[in-house]
């Protein structure tokens, strides 16, 4: 096949309609390219975890189609499809974000960063969606059961059948084949403009290869079958509305707003000076989204992310080195320091001086927050941490040396790589609640704050949206784990975040996860 006809046939693919990235700049193209390059590698990196438990399932996912599934089995069937879903409805934002590449120039040099997102996104998606398809195709209950909505996960009723309509049809595999036969063109012209070199370019092209041959495996191995069982759904499911394989605002919204609003939240550096940081203290516990940076997706629930606040170095001391009992522990240290502030700097002293006197990984200090991120556990401004849309904070009940003990425990974990697998028995690698959870792991020493992991996939996690959860339940209780500090809540439509009150605050975990557009 030669190149032109593989352009023409991957132009007449049907897509949604997606926003203009195109128009952006050159520079600003390049940099919004790699930047959705490096998320996209977290999403395909999430899809891989979710099929790797799967795997470590697979028993309760070929069981007898008249096996009666008990409420812990439904559970971890329907988590694990819903984060599936999650990561595929991310996934396909992106590949239409990017799919007006086939309107420009093969000469032209986003042409062929635009090829690189949209194919490594469908080869990611055919080798994933392939494979859990065969498991699942051939089982009526199992079919019924991912169909039916599933508002943690934002899960819209009838995906599952969407999903096979995409995922198994000849389209979708004419485009495998087809942009595997343009990559040879495609490919060259990226390496021509000197970003063959480039990790997350490098990535993509290894990956898109890889999840190629793994895709055309499966059809061929069980191609045949799929298609002929799907038969008759996807002339049924051809009628649907629901877009593959979120809702339609989403899907539009991934495209546009992205685009339109990357790097300016609604929280602005205004509201943080005059709004936040005037309410924090070292310790607190930060939970945040951001619409259009989706992290953590693979989890269910309307807050993705949590970080702790320390404060700047000078807060820090301010907060914990005069404490009595802060001072005696920390006296009591093999290090022998006179502070809390020395014990870290003795304890870990590159880190100390990363953090009292060095910047982010954008450049910005003070460094007041540490976060798990796809960068690792990082030290972070108040610009990456706070520039979001919304903004919650909450404050343990707790003395000043458990604070203290926790702080010492994050800056422990600081320097550790992100933990894609949400894998909570390993310390190798840290999600970003991880980070929270251990640093106030209640212990012999140290009262903590106690908050129960929940099963997700067949795995044993802790999304950030249980935090504001259980705060939330203990309101009301005689001694609640933590105190409401503040909540900013962004607004889509109103293009900006007001500070709002604890009761709103508290019903933000009901929120479904896709809930971009707040009334």
């Amino acid at each position: 096949m030669t190149s032109l006809l593989a352009l023409a046939l991957l132009a007449a693919s049907p897509t949604a309609e997606t926003a203009n990235v195109y128009a952006l700049p050159k520079d600003a193209f390049v940099e919004t390219a790699r930047h959705d390059l490096t998320t996209l590698q977290q999403f395909v990196g999430g899809m891989r975890g979710v099929m790797n438990g799967v795997a470590a399932n697979q028993k309760l996912f070929v069981a007898r189609a008249d096996q009666v599934y008990s409420p812990e089995q439904k559970r971890t069937l329907l988590s694990t499809w819903g984060s599936l879903f999650a990561y595929f409805s991310a996934t396909e934002g992106l590949r239409q974000k990017y799919w007006d590449f086939v309107k420009l120039s093969p000469t032209d040099p986003r042409h062929a960063w635009g090829f690189l997102l949209t194919h490594t996104a469908l080869t990611a998606l055919l080798a994933n969606g392939l494979q859990f398809a065969e498991l699942a195709l051939n089982n009526p209950q199992l079919e019924t059961l991912f169909d039916e909505k599933n508002d943690e996960f934002g899960v819209p009723p009838g995906a599952f059948a969407t999903f096979k309509l995409k995922a198994i049809h000849v389209a979708t595999s004419m485009q495998l084949f087809t942009g595997d036969n343009y990559g040879v063109v495609a490919v060259p012209l990226l390496k021509r403009q000197k970003n063959g070199d480039d990790p997350s370019v490098k990535w993509a092209i290894d990956e898109m290869k890889a999840d190629s041959k793994l895709a055309k495996r499966a059809l061929v191995k069980n191609g045949g079958q799929l298609f002929l069982g799907n038969a008759k759904d996807v002339v049924v499911d051809t009628s649907a509305h629901t877009l593959f394989p979120a809702q339609k605002t989403f899907a539009e919204w991934m495209g546009d707003t992205k685009v339109a609003r990357l790097g300016k939240p609604f929280i602005t550096r205004d509201d943080i000076d005059t709004l936040v940081l005037p309410k924090l203290q070292p310790g607190d516990i930060i939970v945040s989204r951001q619409n259009w940076f989706l992290s953590n997706i693979g989890l269910p629930g309307f807050w993705p992310h949590a970080e702790l606040y320390v404060g700047t170095a000078a807060d820090l001391g301010k907060a914990f080195d005069a404490d009595p009992e802060v001072l005696k522990w920390v006296q009591g240290q093999l290090e022998k320091a006179a502070t809390f502030s020395a014990l870290l700097a003795r304890r870990y002293p590159a880190k100390w001086k990363a953090y009292a006197e060095g910047a982010d990984f954008q450049g910005h200090a003070p460094i007041r927050v540490i976060e798990s991120i796809s960068e690792g556990v990082s030290f972070t401004a108040v610009e990456h941490a706070f520039g979001v849309d919304y903004l919650g904070a909450l404050r343990p009940r707790l003395t000043k040396l458990d604070k203290a003990r926790a702080i010492e425990r994050a800056f422990n974990y600081q320097g550790r790589p992100y933990d894609f697998d949400f894998d909570f028995f390993s310390d190798t690698t840290l999600v970003c609640t991880e980070l929270v959870y251990k640093s106030y792991l209640p212990g012999a020493d140290s009262r903590g704050v106690s908050i129960d992991l929940v099963d997700v996939a067949g795995r044993r996690t802790l999304p950030a949206n249980e935090y504001v959860k259980r705060f939330d339940a203990e309101s009301q209780s005689k001694n609640p784990q933590l105190d409401f500090v503040l909540f900013l809540d962004g607004n889509e439509k109103a293009g900006k975040a007001a500070p709002a009150d604890e009761a709103a605050f508290r019903a933000t975990w009901k929120r479904l996860k896709w809930d971009i557009a707040q009334k």
